[in-house]
């Protein structure tokens, strides 16, 4: 079930995604490279940085350590796309962002966490090929999310008419993920709450803590502020659910999800109730008419 029938959920969410993008996205990124650089550094670079450094501090160790770094190596997805809608912030920059990590992580996060699991864990991972999990990557994500783009492009009156409709599969898809995550690994998860719990929450907060103190050091405006900082903190859990299943798959020959998928699955729950305060904030201080932007 987990080998197949969850990238392939995994290939039809980021599809979703690629079907609300445009080549011009990407284009205005590439022209506003100030919260654009702000977004990398929090999300490409410290974001795994804290992940590492606060699995070390609680003492969290084997598969759930690894399982954090996968996570925060994860980009964002959808639902950060509609969180930084709900706080008011710049829409247009979030899908941007959103897309060009998708690219950027089918290389990083399979060098960071071939490179650092074996710190974390104190033996060898899994025998994982750096490129072939990389291909993996791209495969379900990135090409995914070209197939979305290209469609659009070509079949723009379907894709206008079927883009909500597919977000709101796609949405419960996630949720659906989650849940049969969760439910097939409760156990594990009693078991670990009390060192998984501190962790992901300290990593969620201090995300968003610092997604938001690196662009205001940027002196962006309060519309990218609250993007950035989603981004930072938000990351696609299905990514992590499903890496963690390549991982174990070795092991457990994709009878079940392992430890390494169950930090990325309690995140995707515990991320949604420290948002919420977030989102309050940040919608308190834009007008609404600066959460609607476009390209």
């Amino acid at each position: 079930m987990f080998t197949v029938a969850l990238p392939l959920a995994l290939g039809f969410i980021m599809f979703s995604l690629g079907l609300s993008l445009t080549p011009a996205d990407f284009g205005f990124a590439l022209r506003r490279p100030h919260p654009l650089l702000a977004g990398v550094i929090s999300q490409v670079v410290l974001l795994p940085v804290v992940a590492f450094l606060l699995v070390r501090l609680f003492g969290l160790g084997g598969e759930l350590a690894v399982g954090v770094l996968v996570l925060a190596c994860c980009p964002g997805g959808i639902t950060s796309n509609v969180m930084t809608r709900l706080a008011r912030g710049d829409v247009a920059l979030s899908i941007s962002f959103t897309a060009l990590a998708s690219l950027i992580t089918t290389v990083t996060l399979p060098l960071i966490v071939t490179l650092a699991g074996g710190a974390l864990t104190g033996a060898p991972l899994p025998p994982v090929s750096i490129t072939g999990l990389g291909l993996k990557m791209f495969v379900m994500t990135t090409l995914p999310v070209v197939l979305g783009v290209v469609l659009r492009q070509r079949r723009p009156g379907w894709a206008g008419r079927w883009e909500r409709p597919l977000e709101g599969v796609a949405n419960g898809l996630f949720a659906l993920i989650l849940a049969i995550t969760i439910l097939g690994e409760w156990k594990t998860l009693v078991d670990n709450l009390g060192s998984l719990g501190p962790v992901l929450l300290s990593l969620n907060l201090g995300m968003l803590a610092i997604g938001t103190a690196v662009a205001r050091l940027l002196r962006l405006p309060p519309s990218q502020v609250s993007c950035v900082a989603i981004e930072s903190g938000f990351q696609n859990g299905t990514v992590g659910i499903a890496v963690g299943a390549l991982l174990a798959s070795a092991d457990l020959a994709g009878s079940r999800l392992s430890a390494y998928s169950l930090p990325s699955a309690v995140y995707g729950v515990l991320m949604m109730v420290t948002i919420l305060p977030y989102l309050g904030w940040r919608r308190s201080l834009q007008p609404l008419a600066a959460g609607i932007q476009a390209p």
